[in-house]
């Protein structure tokens, strides 16, 4: 079975419940264009820890303590320089990288990019010394999850390593989005897509002392593991969620954080589920109106109207442990989340701010951008200042999460490919069977045969956590009519009635949990299954006399599917 290369699979048309910053009713906007870090994306040679050396003689950060270790750490642990090859793996591009030793640049928007117009002719660099670069390759990585999509990272030449103000210096000053090439950049947004061109924002050099990375966003809403997954080429984002790490009570929540660069304590580690205290503080109002700070995870901290407690850090690698720990992934993305219980509504409402102490009180870890000096900096390289400290207040989207989904409505828009993150709907006009698929390759197939057509991609597959369910489809050909559920009860009885198993068809999640949809099964006058997403889709078969069998399934229903040409049943 197929999947596609890196470069499609990012470049799909698919985000589920992804956040926006800033209110659901905000316009879009570039939160941050800074530069990331300069001359170590495409290091020829580097293939293991035996090359490290290539990687510091290019001005990459390297932790030497992980080199020589039985079992090996990741390349990824020891040292962000990246290899050639890792442009083409990481979805950069759709052919080798003809470029070495690049620079990096990551700019963060208030909502999710549609993916297929994330293209290095829409984006526009210009420089301190007038002149104005097109990237060379842009991607959405290391934002993997279909709940992320908000940054797109930049490769090309754009700086070297001096401060600004240094003669000869050489960085970016502004970021801007054009029209490059027919296709532009579009951004998703409650109400549709929203064209992007003509947003820009000023730039900063992360070599300026205390210039590294901050936060963009802060945003609190209810734990929900909606959409919180990657496509199958990028295994380090899957099961690393807060429901994942820490369960489905009611009384979680998750604080979002937006990071303007990746946030590591050295310029290569990564972050660990349990070293909140390392690296954060939250403040919250106390009982008495008083200020209250939150310095540690797992203690119970009296706020107004109860009691919040810290659990830890979740969206960083598959558990919340590895054994040894050195060999733990982290996904080294721009998005981090703080999971809290509170134990009232009312208490999460007394939260107030984030905080990242700084680093030169000596309270707290540094947080570097991925060019930080590793723990073996070599003195002849300057490299990435640590973030300068901050306290940024907390965004609330508690009633309104402020989230947005959206899926291409036509196959022409989806490569050949199958378990794709998407539900394709199809029905046979002369029979009147439903069928569904996650496989793209399948839709075709079915369409070209002339005799089915596609109704819509009603809502989100495949998820890839230990919480989903098989979803199976059962079939009896005598009535023309398929059925797909994931209830074991209704499969047994179908089974026993004469339907045949025909297997998985794709994951969803058999449980009600935040943030998902119901997708319920109703029965036509003339005795055959359909399911559907819509609240108006499914109104209107009750009231032409379908006979409704509750819900097979939950996921995550696409707005946009209501906009497709409809059909009569």
């Amino acid at each position: 079975m197929g999947q596609g290369s890196s470069y499609d699979q990012l470049h799909r048309n698919i985000v589920i419940r992804a956040d926006i910053y800033g209110g659901a009713k905000s316009p879009p906007r570039i939160l941050a264009a800074g530069l990331g870090f300069e001359g170590i994306t495409g290091i020829p040679g580097l293939l293991s820890e035996n090359q490290i050396g290539l990687a510091e003689a290019a001005g990459a950060g390297v932790v030497r303590e992980l080199v020589g270790l039985d079992p090996a750490a990741p390349l990824r642990n020891i040292t962000s320089g990246t290899a050639p090859a890792g442009v083409q793996l990481g979805g950069f591009s759709n052919a080798p990288a003809t470029q070495t030793f690049m620079d990096a640049m990551p700019i963060e928007f208030s909502h999710p990019l549609l993916p297929s117009t994330v293209l290095p002719e829409n984006f526009r660099i210009h420089l301190n010394t007038g002149e104005v670069v097109t990237p060379l390759y842009v991607a959405q990585n290391p934002n993997l999850d279909f709940n992320e999509r908000q940054t797109v990272v930049a490769f090309g030449y754009f700086a070297n390593r001096l401060p600004t103000g240094e003669p000869g210096a050489v960085h970016p000053v502004r970021f801007e989005v054009v029209n490059g090439g027919g296709t532009p950049v579009q951004l998703i947004t409650p109400k549709g897509l929203v064209d992007g061109t003509g947003l820009s924002q000023t730039s900063n050099n992360p070599y300026n002392s205390f210039n590294g990375p901050t936060l963009v966003g802060a945003k609190l809403s209810r734990l929900s593991l909606a959409g919180d997954y990657p496509a199958p080429a990028f295994p380090n984002s899957v099961a690393n969620h807060g429901v994942e790490y820490y369960g489905t009570s009611d009384k979680l929540y998750r604080l979002r954080l937006f990071t303007s660069g990746g946030f590591s304590p050295d310029g290569v580690s990564g972050f660990l589920p349990q070293e909140f205290a390392r690296f954060f503080q939250l403040t919250a109002e106390g009982r008495e109106g008083n200020a209250i700070t939150i310095s540690e995870a797992g203690s119970s901290v009296k706020v107004k109207g109860g009691t919040l407690k810290v659990k830890g850090i979740a969206d960083l690698g598959n558990g919340l442990s590895t054994d040894p720990d050195y060999t733990y992934s982290e996904d080294h993305d721009n998005q981090f989340d703080v999971i809290i219980r509170a134990s009232s509504p009312t208490a999460i409402r007394a939260l107030e701010s984030v905080v990242l102490p700084d680093p030169r009180l000596g309270t707290h870890s540094p947080i570097y951008n991925p060019g930080g000096p590793g723990t073996a900096p070599l003195p002849t390289y300057r490299y990435t200042q640590p973030s300068p400290g901050q306290t940024l207040a907390v965004e609330f989207a508690l009633k309104d999460p402020a989230t947005v989904s959206w899926a291409d409505q036509g196959l022409a828009s989806y490569d050949s490919a199958d378990d794709l993150a998407v539900a394709f709907r199809l029905r046979d006009p002369i029979t009147g069977e439903w069928r569904l698929t996650s496989s793209s390759s399948q839709a075709n197939s079915w369409v070209s045969s002339g005799d089915w057509q596609l109704v819509d991609v009603p809502f989100a597959t495949n998820a890839n956590d230990s919480y989903t369910a098989s979803v199976v489809e059962l079939r009896n050909s005598q009535r023309n009519d398929s059925v797909y559920t994931a209830n074991l009860r209704q499969i047994s009885r179908l089974e026993q009635a004469g339907y045949r198993n025909k297997g998985t068809v794709f994951t969803a999640y058999a449980e009600p949990l935040r943030g998902l949809d119901p997708v319920w099964q109703l029965v036509s006058p003339a005795g055959q299954h359909a399911t559907t997403a819509s609240r108006l889709e499914r109104r209107e078969w009750l009231e032409q006399g379908w006979r409704n069998e509750g819900v097979a399934f939950y996921s995550v229903a696409f707005p946009n599917a209501a906009l497709t040409s409809g059909w009569e049943a």
